[in-house]
């Protein structure tokens, strides 16, 4: 069973979580785009109050899509962020036909390295050998910049208590999925709806450069820098974001 909000009215979007957040990573968004935009924010299977345990990113992609056709969506504006958006890119491999624009917001295309494959999976041994509290505080360290580290102790309240909510094996199985997920690069020159792509400037996870790769690659695709803002721009500078967003809503309508 899925959880989800679904507010406003007018065009329907569907912003996708990162992880090992949910829904709930999207509240900074809510009262700026519920006043341009239907907007429908789920928690992907095993995060938040949605149940089951997550196994592969096409599971999930087929979750939305029984989602989307649960809410007879025939057209939508399709988000992500981080892991939402590699969930966006396996929709987007069966079901592109069906998005009308598209939001990536700090995120990258390009499969795990090897290396990156190994932390994962490292991650997965540290878990389940000394539960997921140390993980959770190297996490923060990954996806909130410097300053918001040292000076917004709100910001990373939130994020740890997000983080701490999500069950053990939802964590791990998320690990796995991205671990294991595929290259969506070649999927990028097919890609012709409108499509704003955004990355906080100081992102140590997905850095800016995968998301001007992603730009180059996808035709008519703009590109926002959000300043002073890591990995979790949406919580670390909702109102450059809720700019962004609005405006490109703006353009769609």
């Amino acid at each position: 069973d899925l959880a989800y909000d679904d507010q406003g009215a007018g065009t329907p979007v569907v912003l996708l979580h990162g992880f090992p957040f949910s829904r709930r990573m999207w509240r900074p968004q809510l009262d700026a785009l519920t006043q341009a935009c239907r907007l429908i924010t789920p928690d992907l299977r095993g995060f938040g109050e949605s149940t089951g345990t997550p196994s592969s990113l096409e599971e999930l992609a087929g979750d939305v899509h029984a989602l989307a056709d649960h809410l007879a969506l025939s057209s939508f504006v399709l988000g992500g962020f981080s892991m939402g958006g590699y969930v966006v890119f396996r929709y987007l491999a069966s079901h592109m036909a069906r998005v009308a624009a598209l939001v990536l917001l700090d995120t990258r295309a390009e499969a795990d390295t090897p290396e990156g494959r190994e932390r994962r999976y490292a991650g997965i041994e540290r878990i389940k050998k000394e539960g997921p509290d140390g993980f959770v505080e190297d996490f923060l360290k990954l996806v909130l910049s410097a300053e918001s580290l040292e000076s917004r102790p709100m910001i990373v309240g939130e994020a740890r208590r997000m983080m701490a909510a999500t069950r053990v094996e939802s964590i791990i199985g998320g690990l796995q999925a991205m671990a294991e997920r595929p290259d969506s690069v070649p999927l990028l020159s097919e890609i012709t709806v409108p499509t704003l792509i955004a990355v906080g400037d100081a992102d140590k996870a997905t850095p800016a450069e995968a998301s001007e790769k992603m730009h180059q690659a996808i035709a008519g695709s703009e590109l926002v820098v959000i300043s002073e803002a890591g990995h979790l721009s949406n919580l670390e500078q909702p109102a450059q974001v809720n700019a962004a967003l609005l405006e490109f809503l703006g353009k769609l309508r």
